[in-house]
């Protein structure tokens, strides 16, 4: 892209999204997790179904003042470095149990190091099941019979997510034989069938409440309208096989929603060669930015709260202040940093995930540090 066509893509998004574009000369420092590079199918299926279990998080620190990278810098020195660097692993332990993360005094310090005035957090988070479907929402909106349905996008794509979220991988797989993520014409009509039978099964699920029945039903009706169609507009043109190809985009909004920013990354070779017209970033290795460290601490630390909201989600369990003290306010000071940053500037944070399930996180994690009995 051009600059002035980058320019036009973040006007354009702030607008959709609401928000003003961020001026702010700040410097942020990154890292990620869970990055598998691309999903795709192989001659039986898909290759690796591991990353449809976990959310790709790119994310770390911004800080708005040299004192703060200095204070930052200095306060690496009172973490874990194995090997002369500070990694997520060697402060958030090899355990599978988030409160017992929580609980490790290594933890403890990184948090109490970036909880300071002149220090932020930031993210941008991807379910990648959920990227890997949603064009099939967007393409039965672009038919002129379902367009009046773009106001309510997000919650179509949110019952075809919970209809297909059940058997994920069966369902990508089922998929497969249509030729997703291209349907030829052909194969508008029995993939269309084969979406609603899905969704009439959904719907009928005793557990679905009534408004999750009716955006199923009315996704449902779009999908039969869909059948008669000669094509699906972003069901074309993909490469082939791939549902997910690669990550950069995430990087390359960064760069361009805080245009006066400067966008530091670790050493990642695709995503340098992506970014190469970039004028506000630069790639260094992690061993010589002590931030980049500290941000590969925070996206872990993230990763692994999300796995611990979504659990709760399902089996609500309140932390007791008086057993679990240091993880109550550990997890306090998690909730505190996203506050901050989300109050600062919205180009900060972003999930690309359902509605449901962004919900959710911000309401278990609300009750959790309220110490509530129930998710309010």
């Amino acid at each position: 892209m051009y600059e002035d066509e980058l320019n036009e893509f973040a006007r354009t998004s702030a607008a959709y999204h609401d928000f003003t574009i961020c001026e702010e000369p700040w410097s942020l420092y990154y890292d990620e997790t869970e990055n598998c590079r691309s999903i795709s199918y192989g001659s039986e299926g898909i290759k690796d179904p591991r990353p449809f279990e976990r959310d790709f998080v790119l994310g770390g620190i911004m800080v708005r003042t040299d004192e703060a990278k200095t204070a930052l810098r200095d306060g690496v020195r009172m973490l874990p470095a194995p090997n002369g660097e500070v990694k997520s692993k060697s402060v958030l332990g090899g355990s599978k149990d988030f409160l017992t993360v929580l609980r490790r005094k290594e933890v403890t310090n990184f948090l109490r190091l970036i909880d300071r005035p002149d220090a932020y957090v930031h993210y941008h988070s991807q379910d990648n099941f959920y990227y890997s479907i949603v064009d099939i929402v967007d393409s039965l909106i672009d038919l002129p019979p379902n367009r009046a349905a773009a106001f309510f996008h997000l919650q179509l794509k949110d019952a075809l997510y919970g209809a297909a979220s059940p058997h994920r991988i069966s369902f990508v797989e089922a998929l497969m034989r249509f030729g997703y993520p291209n349907i030829a014409s052909t194969e508008v009509a029995p993939f269309c069938e084969y979406i609603a039978e899905l969704l009439y099964v959904a719907r009928d699920d005793g557990g679905s409440g009534p408004m999750t029945q009716f955006y199923t039903e009315t996704l449902r009706q779009m999908v039969k309208t869909a059948a008669r169609a000669d094509e699906l507009v972003l069901l074309d043109g993909n490469p082939e096989g791939v549902l997910v190809d690669g990550f950069s985009s995430h990087y390359l909004t960064a760069c361009i929603m805080l245009p006066r920013a400067t966008h530091c990354f670790d050493n990642e070779f695709r995503v340098s060669k992506v970014l190469s017209d970039a004028k506000n970033c630069t790639f260094v290795d992690s061993k010589n930015e002590p931030l980049i460290q500290l941000s590969d601490v925070w996206v872990g630390l993230l990763s692994r709260l999300f796995r611990f909201l979504d659990g709760q989600a399902w089996n609500y369990r309140p932390i007791d202040p008086a057993r679990a003290p240091i993880q109550l306010e550990n997890l306090r000071t998690i909730k505190r940093l996203i506050d901050k940053a989300d109050a600062t500037h919205r180009s900060l944070l972003s999930q690309v995930a359902p509605l449901s399930v962004v919900i959710a996180r911000e309401q278990v994690l609300q009750s959790l540090c309220a110490g509530e009995d129930t998710i309010s």
